[in-house]
């Protein structure tokens, strides 16, 4: 199988210009394609390593210190391969230069980006993060780049969620009613009906409501779906 076009998918998607229609047929492919399910994993976690490692006032030296500290201590997973999948799957060591390279690619980037004024157009939303597990990813409408989401995040309006493999992540609404997004999914806040819905681009979502509760959808792909009791899931292959 020839995965070339897959990789650049994958760098598509870190880059946060990936579309909708080649995020699905990525995720179709990494879910039989297992060295580049790995590639895909691997990524994201160095996505996130190097976003920690520069999303305090620490300097660059320091952050691209920080990055080789997270990426050379975990161990090289591709031991004992062939020399076929070594030639871009090559486990974390392989990871480690990658990282450099886009530690120092984004040194500057990153520096300004702590004084940037650039902050989300979507207005705040009523919730919270009550649990979060693995790396998750949120990008806010109007921006560009992907940015971990944390326990302390600011929900707004447009954002879109996306769980890596082994992640999960629950939101809890003013009602205290929660959704839990499930790993290798996609959630987005959209502005429908004067309110905001829950719209799941793909993966699988558990939505567990107060009773009892206003109407309650749940938005996808193939039309809304709405809820008919007080716990429900949705899933979109």
């Amino acid at each position: 199988m020839n995965c070339e076009k897959y990789k650049n998918l994958i760098n598509e998607y870190i880059e946060g210009t990936i579309s909708n229609e080649q995020a699905e047929e990525l995720k179709r492919h990494t879910e039989t394609c297992e060295r580049c399910r790995e590639e895909f994993e691997q990524c994201t976690v160095l996505e996130y390593a190097v976003r920690e490692a520069f999303s305090t006032s620490s300097s660059a030296e320091e952050g691209k210190a920080s990055v080789m500290a997270r990426l050379s201590a975990e161990p090289n997973t591709a031991v004992g391969r062939t020399q076929y999948n070594l030639t871009w799957f090559t486990g974390r060591r392989a990871s480690i230069a990658a990282g450099i390279l886009l530690a120092i690619g984004l040194t500057l980037g990153f520096a300004m980006g702590r004084a940037s004024t650039d902050k989300p157009t979507g207005a705040k939303v009523p919730m919270r993060v009550a649990k979060l597990d693995g790396t998750v990813l949120v990008r806010h409408e109007g921006l560009n780049a992907w940015q971990p989401l944390k326990a302390d995040s600011t929900i707004h309006l447009g954002d879109t969620f996306h769980s890596t493999a082994r992640s999960a992540f629950v939101l809890e609404m003013e009602d205290t009613s929660t959704i839990e997004v499930n790993q290798n999914s996609m959630l987005v806040l959209k502005f429908y009906n004067g309110g905001t819905q829950f719209h799941l681009e793909y993966g699988r979502c558990t939505a567990a409501l107060e009773s009892p509760h206003p109407r309650f959808f749940i938005g996808t792909p193939h039309g809304r779906v709405e809820a008919l009791g007080t716990e429900f899931t949705v899933t979109v292959e």
